[in-house]
């Protein structure tokens, strides 16, 4: 005859797998809505490793959120021109320029003016080189001189 534990844990084994996918498949959705929120949310990058948990210390969006992650819940999980200025991580770079939205126009389903060079806005240590090595162009006059005789 079969113990009654083991007899327990083969009919509860079923349950728990189906509950365990079940909450893997729920938090994945859930998270995957807010990368939609944000421009590029699929295409950050920390230390050249995919961040799908933007708002999150762990790269698969559990736990704890970083200082981008608490702005965003601040922001009622939208995408607003505040968030998009705010330096959430504090490392010189607005969270628009970071995720490739540095004039700050856009919104949900559209493309962001830039999709190179991702950073991360929620961690110091990731910073975009994107729009911040040159120099302002600015207009010179040129004026031609008389050759000398």
């Amino acid at each position: 005859s079969t113990p009654p534990t083991r007899r327990f844990c083969s009919a509860m084994a079923p349950r728990f797998v189906g509950c365990v996918l079940g909450s893997m498949a729920l938090g994945a959705a859930g998270f995957s809505h807010f990368m939609q929120e944000i421009p590029n949310g699929k295409s950050v990058i920390r230390n050249s490793e995919s961040w799908y948990g933007v708002g999150h210390y762990n790269a698969m969006g559990s736990g704890p959120l970083n200082p981008f992650g608490n702005e965003f819940k601040t922001a009622g999980y939208q995408w607003t021109p505040e968030l998009c200025a705010a330096d959430s991580d504090g490392d010189g770079q607005s969270n628009g320029l970071e995720l490739g939205d540095p004039e700050c126009q856009w919104s949900r389903g559209d493309v962001p003016s830039r999709s190179s060079e991702i950073s991360h806005p929620g961690f110091a240590d990731s910073t975009t080189s994107a729009g911040t090595s040159a120099e302002p162009v600015t207009e010179t006059s040129s004026t031609t001189s008389e050759p000398t005789t």
